[in-house]
């Protein structure tokens, strides 16, 4: 894909994550320290010289060719998927979506008493294609994301994942480097170098179990404002703007996640239709017609 124009203040951080990601995600596993298997995921660490260890989880979801990169990964950054497969994860908030593809957020979490919990506030970008899909996130200072009370704030020099496919199913790599900074246990810290790259994991288990929520395949003319998904209820919201003629957005929906179909709504000038996809139990939602501010709701009908 493409990556588009946008008016990222960030963009400069973001764009060199994402290569430093690609680097990482790229490097032949002969690179890498072997550590162990765990529930299926193969975990390696790697030493770049510094006191902090850039740790990776690799695991292939078995299942053909049932989903796509694009399907997998939407569940990977989804946070309304995260609160489900990341034990850890407590809350976060997407503060700025500049494009559809790269966003503001900040997301803080859990720790056990009496070690405080860690926030972090980044910038994540998508670089998505038919067969391989790139997500890279790393930390950077903002005004909108002023320091939490309660909250260490730490810095996460590089994640991300790597969505492609593989014989058999599809591929799944998760790396990241983070520096959990202040005072912290050894114990606890070896307990997240452990868990996070099972992350890799828990996303093909959710698929696995779920599907995925409503993935954004198209946004013509409009600037995409926000999106959230609440597993729950298995509602996805979107708030769009359009800019112009031919302002439309395209959803993928999964008929696992939604196995009787989707409602849609709309509060704004616009209009909807639901079509089948080329895959057989998926749909497309297409909105269409946006003019000025709309909300989208897809909900299970």
């Amino acid at each position: 894909m493409v990556l588009l124009e946008s008016n990222n203040r960030h963009a400069a951080t973001s764009r060199k994550s994402l290569d430093q990601f690609k680097e990482l995600a790229g490097s032949p596993l002969s690179d890498w320290e072997f550590s162990q298997e765990k529930e299926g995921v193969k975990l390696y660490t790697k030493s770049d010289g510094s006191s902090i260890t850039i740790v990776r989880g690799d695991i292939t979801l078995k299942t053909g060719d049932k989903y796509t990169p694009r399907e997998v990964a939407t569940v990977a950054t989804q946070t309304g998927c995260r609160k489900i497969w990341d034990e850890k994860f407590d809350t976060s908030e997407v503060k700025e979506m500049f494009t559809p593809l790269e966003s503001l957020f900040w997301v803080k979490l859990k720790a056990p008493w009496p070690v405080s919990p860690r926030d972090f506030t980044g910038i994540a970008l998508r670089d998505f294609d038919e067969d391989e899909c790139y997500v890279s996130m790393s930390s950077v200072e903002d005004p909108a994301v002023p320091p939490v009370s309660g909250c260490v704030r730490g810095n996460l020099i590089i994640s991300g994942w790597k969505v492609y496919k593989a014989e058999g199913g599809i591929g799944i790599t998760y790396i990241t480097k983070v520096d959990m900074a202040g005072s912290i246990p050894s114990s606890f810290l070896k307990s997240i170098h452990l868990q996070v790259p099972l992350c890799a994991g828990k996303v093909a288990n959710y698929v696995t179990s779920y599907g995925f929520p409503p993935a954004t395949l198209a946004a013509d003319n409009v600037n995409y404002k926000r999106e959230s998904f609440d597993h729950a209820k298995r509602e996805f919201v979107s708030e769009v703007e359009g800019q112009g003629d031919g302002a439309q957005v395209k959803w993928l929906i999964s008929g696992q996640m939604f196995p009787n179909g989707v409602k849609v709504t709309t509060d704004g000038t616009a209009s909807h239709e639901i079509v089948d996809a080329e895959a057989a139990g998926k749909k497309y939602v297409i909105v269409k017609g946006i003019q000025g501010a709309v909300t989208v709701k897809i909900n299970k009908a």
